[in-house]
């Protein structure tokens, strides 16, 4: 929680999006209701950015379907890939994940 509160606060995205931060205070209510919450072992080093082993761990111990991120470090290493999927996860774009839930939708 204390990395996507991090990344949502950082100066670069507020301009970009423009969201006030009792928006991003709701946000991150809202996922803070609705999350598992996991603890992690922090062994995982697969990651170059030791923050992205936590994101990565915690998706793979609360057993998500899907890590979303922007991160190419997540999405480009193929071998970060290669574990996730062995798991179960797929590392997707944003664009990716949107698109599969409006196929499911549509269905």
């Amino acid at each position: 929680m204390v990395e996507i509160a991090d990344v949502l606060s950082r100066p670069r995205l507020r301009r970009r999006f423009g969201f006030p931060h009792r928006d991003l205070e709701a946000f991150l209510s809202l996922i803070a209701a609705r999350a598992l919450l996991v603890s992690i072992p922090r062994t995982l080093e697969v990651c170059r950015d030791p923050d992205d082993n936590d994101i990565l761990e915690a998706a793979l111990y609360g057993k998500a379907g899907y890590l979303v991120t922007r991160d190419d470090d997540l999405k480009r290493d193929l071998d970060l890939v290669r574990v996730a999927r062995a798991q179960g996860l797929r590392v997707v774009s944003v664009a990716q994940f949107l698109k599969r839930l409006s196929r499911q939708r549509g269905r």
